[in-house]
């Protein structure tokens, strides 16, 4: 599916004992099973225009194609 990037929004969870971990998730995509309250935390929504460091767009696209999520990891361990 072609969609445009102006409109991706990204759900983005936290690893909590590992905070620079990050899995970004489509917001039209279902979050996996592996993301769970115990391990992760959520940490906000972020557009691909205006994406977090670490984050990078089209291996973003690619990602979620394919897998459904993608993770990256943030400099710092920081949103």
């Amino acid at each position: 599916m072609q969609w445009s990037a102006a409109y991706a929004a990204y759900n983005v969870f936290r690893r909590r004992q590992y905070p620079a971990l990050r899995c970004a998730v489509r917001q039209d995509c279902p979050v996996p099973s592996f993301i769970q309250g115990v391990i992760w935390e959520y940490g906000g929504t972020v557009m691909e225009e205006r994406p977090p460091e670490g984050f990078q767009p089209g291996d973003a696209q690619a990602a979620t194609e394919r897998a459904g999520y993608y993770l990256f990891r943030a400099p710092g361990g920081r949103a």
